[in-house]
């Protein structure tokens, strides 16, 4: 009995480091040439799992939106809550150095939609997914048809962007080899905040679970 007991303790503590870790490039394509992309653009992640947004090109966010609307940051009118969105976060060719945005996967039973908030990033192709489905009525293929043609609302070009009234997001900056941050969750799921790299980094655990 004291075995198993010690047992189960013993996997208990390994399970968190069994997470994945994922990584979107933000504003590079596969080769590296700057370009309004997610690579990739979907990622099909597991519950625990943790998908880095890389920032490596360019200026931009990673902005949750919704089904229905994928270049319009989300906002439920019943919590009164935005979606989660990143600061802008350039990238600094001279430095090397790059902001990563890191979202905890914290349920699967909805997808997690998402793009640039950079007027007009989203519709020149700067919009992604996590865990879309692959049938039925909502697949990526459908969100992506929904993107629109004409300019679409967005953030402009000031950097950072602080969102207004009550966010699930969170942000922090710091410089030098100890940033700092902080920040609280709402709805959506818990956060977590760190800063990397020595500039603004910004960190959520969200389960985008309010417009689907």
């Amino acid at each position: 009995m004291k075995f198993s007991a010690a047992l189960l303790a013993a996997v208990a503590a390994i399970t968190p480091a069994l997470a994945v870790n994922y990584t979107v490039v933000v504003g590079a394509d596969a080769t590296g040439a700057p370009g309004l992309v997610f690579v990739p653009q979907t990622v099909t992640a597991a519950v625990g799992d943790f998908i880095n947004f890389e920032f490596r090109g360019g200026n931009h966010t990673v902005t949750q939106s919704s089904f229905d609307n994928p270049c319009t940051q989300q906002f439920n009118t019943v919590t009164q809550q935005n979606g989660f969105t990143s600061p802008f976060m350039p990238f600094n060719a001279a430095s090397g150095q790059i902001g990563v945005f890191t979202l905890e996967v914290t349920q699967t039973a909805n997808p997690i939609w998402f793009f640039c908030a950079r007027k007009p990033h989203c519709k020149g192709g700067m919009y992604g997914a996590i865990n879309p489905p692959t049938t039925g009525e909502r697949t990526f293929a459908a969100f992506a048809a929904k993107v629109p043609t004409a300019e679409e609302p967005g953030f402009g070009v000031t950097a950072p962007f602080t969102p207004g009234g009550t966010s699930s997001s969170g942000s922090g900056t710091g410089t030098g080899a100890a940033p700092t941050s902080t920040g609280t969750g709402g709805d959506n799921g818990a956060s977590t905040l760190s800063a990397r790299s020595g500039i603004v980094v910004a960190l959520a655990g969200l389960a985008a679970t309010l417009l689907f």
